[in-house]
């Protein structure tokens, strides 16, 4: 090609769109770059914290040890000041409830103060006291009675009567005893606030013991037939007022007693959910955790 040929070359229409598109793609580029440049920074610059090492977690309320934690390197970004950093800080303490596997641990998960057995129980007012009575599963409710729900409970007895003196002596029936088959309201209303077993033991702590296992022995455990047996409910805890433990004591010693349980209404029972035991939060998590 002439040397006059190619100085006679101008631009076409296409020229500013090409020049466009060039610096758009140097733009994208230098942008890229600065991007990825400031990512590799900021992986660079991270935190130690401490998470949860097993992948089966704590249960709620167990000690703590330095096996179940280790340090892992977050993102600063990511930091949140409630997060645990110090390994010891968590050593020995109790946790408050359930903590999930390979998370990390924060500074409201866990206490220095052992937790309470049965720890409603220190919650109960004064004037208020605790009543145990039979109860069978499969007439009220089943498993959907749980601590927190109200009953009503009512009480079917024989009583034996005599005929009156006033009666004529001569009826068939003067001086005779009668047995006549009575029912009365017990409790209008009164609230559960645990379930026992055959052996008297609560159920809920029966289910925090288990829990503390891990995960393979958790299994074989609540498997067996022992374990079922354990988490059957044979009595109610109830929490009462004196008059109603009194008014129980006046049925208690009557002939051939039978207690009809029937659950009321949660409807502006506001604070059931809160009155549930750690142990069914806990039970809700792990098969969380196993979908």
């Amino acid at each position: 090609m002439k040397v006059n040929s190619i100085k006679e070359i101008r631009p076409g229409s296409q020229f500013p769109k090409k020049l466009f598109a060039i610096l758009i793609s140097i733009a994208v580029i230098l942008g890229s770059f600065f991007f990825l440049n400031n990512a590799s920074k900021a992986a660079q610059d991270t935190v130690e914290v401490v998470r949860i090492k097993s992948s089966d977690g704590i249960p709620a309320k167990t000690v703590i040890t330095k096996e179940d934690l280790e340090m892992y390197s977050l993102i600063r970004k990511e930091f949140k000041e409630d997060m645990v950093t110090n390994l010891e800080d968590a050593v020995n303490k109790y946790s408050l409830y359930f903590l999930r596997g390979k998370t990390i641990l924060y500074k409201d998960q866990f206490s220095a103060e052992k937790p309470l057995k049965n720890e409603w129980m220190y919650f109960l007012e004064k004037s208020g006291e605790v009543l145990t009575i039979p109860y069978n599963y499969l007439e009220c409710a089943g498993d959907i009675l749980t601590p927190g729900d109200n009953v009503k409970i009512r009480v079917a007895y024989d009583e034996t009567t005599t005929e009156s003196r006033d009666a004529d002596p001569s009826s068939p029936g003067y001086g005779r005893e009668k047995t006549v088959r009575k029912v009365d309201t017990l409790f209008e209303s009164i609230t559960v606030k645990d379930l026992l077993n055959s052996k008297g033991h609560s159920i809920y702590e029966v289910y925090k013991e288990v829990l503390k296992l891990n995960e393979s022995k958790r299994q074989e455990v609540m498997k067996s037939s022992d374990f079922l047996d354990s988490i059957l409910p044979k009595s109610l805890v109830l929490e009462g007022s004196t008059a109603q433990v009194d008014n129980y004591a006046k049925y208690k010693n009557k002939k051939e007693i039978s207690f009809t349980i029937t659950l009321l209404s949660r409807k502006d029972n506001k604070n059931i959910m809160d009155q549930l035991p750690t142990v069914a939060k806990e039970i809700e998590s792990w098969i969380s955790e196993k979908k």
